[in-house]
């Protein structure tokens, strides 16, 4: 290797992050898909919290079924 090889500064990868995502969001996916993701998760949670609920109030109840049917409501 020469002197000059040696020298050469580290690059920083990180520094176009922030435009690129900007970048992305603004032109790629919509604003309302995040409110659409987040209510989405929050629902599974709330269904899922349900269904643990039936299940321990009585322990012969299946999870997935109570699951599904929480889902569905």
């Amino acid at each position: 290797m020469s002197k000059n090889q040696n020298k050469k500064k580290p690059e920083n990868r990180g520094e176009n992050l922030v435009d690129i995502t900007n970048e992305y969001n603004e032109n790629e996916r919509p604003q309302n898909e995040f409110e659409r993701v987040l209510d989405e998760a929050v629902d599974k949670v709330k269904a899922g919290t349900k269904a643990v609920i039936n299940k321990v109030k009585d322990t012969d109840k299946d999870l997935g079924v109570e699951y599904k049917k929480e889902k569905t409501t």
